[in-house]
């Protein structure tokens, strides 16, 4: 017998014990109790978790939704090998664990968001014992999962499913408590001695203790009211702690579980960050501590006139549910970023310049975020003939020098020409926060020192150009142009990260 038989010969002989039991008389008061447990179950455990993991940027390795499969496993399935019904794989193969689900959902849909609904408001209940005499509830729903496939084609499945959940009776405390989802699977009909909750059953049920998900969708309902009327595209850009540009767990899982109440809520696409254009309207925002609670600010952002044209503010969330889920607030780089930041600022010459410039990578410009072995493309634009000098900085401190001298000439203007097209770049350690700096002159730049001296020189190694002296140093010789002539800046903040062990 091949595994996959197996498997399905073992889930059914599972679900025939659940299938035969025996009738089991309940109060309508405990009626409600479990019914609204288990629904709490499905809605804000089992739900959360997975929109969370199907909507993760393509770009992130499987290996760091891992902390967050161990959650929805730890906090709504009975084990790991629960095993639960996989419209990714038709036929035999119907039924898998919750972690191939997952892998499934992400290699179908290329990475690109898979959106998941459940229509909870129309559930049906039943609540019976095993043959062995262990309580369980079936949770009847319809289970609609859409995104787009492979080929960029739209794809939509839509099936009955039950949630079997079984749970503990504690009769010295009178509590029903530990659900746990025992297995998922695929009906054709909702039996008719199930029952519903009607509306008042669940008035008082929805004074819940506040957690992500809900805070994100009281700020969606309040962005709805605010969005121009017929908007259909909306950008999303990454929150972070105080602004820093640091992409960490925490932002991580603002931004999946935004971008999915977005599109479910406010029925608007969301748009990739790589694919901005300044037509769309933006979401972009931040977090930070709010005495014992996390003030979470989210912005409408018009980009074609440069102005916040709402702006939303929530402090519900708890700092101790964040603690909870093993979520740092504060990135650990915080500090040392604020102080780069800082320096940056300080040497920052404002002032509009006849010539400008602009850098992009592959992957945008805000939010932008590279994995181990993730090639890195750069391109740079400007509005005149002139030279560009360009930095990346390593999240160790180190300075390569990628163009010393770029001339761009008069047929390569306004428009992005790639740098440093003939060398390969790819993510690699150190990991962290790095910075990509651009300067343009329409004269040509100052030589840099290669003799080494106490203050900067030019060092060549392993095929690289590296800038030997302090930050200071480093950006003020940067700018040094013959003659002396106004010069045009611009930089991109990268995270470049790592599976943590």
């Amino acid at each position: 017998m091949s595994k996959a038989a197996f498997r399905i010969v073992l889930f059914f002989s599972v679900f025939a014990a659940f299938g035969s039991a025996l009738a089991q008389t309940y109060s309508r008061a405990d009626q409600l109790k479990i019914a609204d447990n288990a629904r709490r179950l499905v809605r804000d455990r089992y739900l959360t978790n997975l929109e969370v993991l199907t909507h993760y940027e393509a770009n992130q390795p499987f290996e760091v939704l891992q902390s967050q499969l161990n959650g929805l496993l730890k906090d709504a399935f009975r084990n790991r090998e629960v095993l639960v019904y996989n419209e990714f794989r038709p036929g035999s193969n119907a039924y898998t664990t919750v972690e191939e689900y997952v892998k499934d959902a992400r290699i179908f849909s290329s990475g690109k968001p898979v959106t998941n609904t459940l229509t909870l408001d129309e559930a049906r209940y039943r609540i019976s014992r095993t043959q062995d005499g262990f309580p369980f509830v079936s949770l009847y729903v319809e289970k609609r999962v859409q995104g787009v496939g492979k080929q960029g084609k739209t794809f939509r499945f839509q099936n009955q499913v039950e949630f079997r959940i079984r749970f503990v009776f504690d009769p010295a405390l009178n509590a029903f408590h530990s659900f746990k989802i025992a297995g998922i699977t695929k009906v054709d009909a909702w039996p008719s001695d199930a029952f519903a909750l009607k509306p008042g059953d669940l008035e008082q049920a929805e004074k819940n203790e506040n957690d992500l998900f809900t805070t994100l969708t009281s700020i969606t309902e309040s962005l709805k009211k605010v969005l121009p009327a017929g908007s259909t595209r909306l950008g999303l850009d990454r929150f972070t702690y105080n602004r820093c540009g640091i992409n960490d767990p925490l932002s991580d899982r603002i931004f999946a579980t935004l971008h999915s109440c977005l599109q479910k809520q406010a029925a608007v696409a969301v748009v990739p960050t790589t694919h901005r254009t300044d037509s769309l309207l933006w979401i972009r925002g931040y977090y930070r501590e709010d005495l014992n609670n996390l003030r979470l600010v989210a912005e409408v952002f018009d980009a074609r006139t440069n102005r916040v044209l709402a702006k939303i503010e929530n402090t519900t969330l708890p700092l101790a549910w964040i603690s909870g889920q093993n979520l740092r607030l504060k990135p650990a780089q915080y500090q040392q970023v604020l102080a780069f930041q800082d320096t940056l600022r300080q040497h920052f010459v404002a002032g509009a310049t006849p010539l400008t410039v602009e850098i992009r990578t592959d992957r945008g410009r805000t939010g932008v975020e590279y994995w181990p072995g993730n090639q890195i493309t750069i391109e740079a634009r400007v509005n005149r003939p002139g030279h560009l000098r360009l930095l990346y900085v390593l999240a160790d401190g180190t300075k390569t020098l990628l163009e010393n001298d770029f001339e761009i000439r008069a047929d390569q203007v306004n428009r992005y020409v790639p740098i440093a097209p003939d060398a390969s770049f790819f993510c690699a350690e150190p990991f962290g926060t790095e910075y990509l700096l651009a300067y343009a002159s329409q004269t040509a730049f100052c030589p840099i020192p290669a003799k080494p001296n106490s203050r900067l020189y030019l060092r060549h190694e392993n095929g690289y150009a590296l800038l030997v002296g302090s930050l200071t140093e480093t950006l003020t010789a940067l700018r040094c142009t013959i003659p002396p002539h106004q010069v045009a800046e611009d930089r991109i903040q990268i995270t470049t990260r790592t599976v943590a062990r």
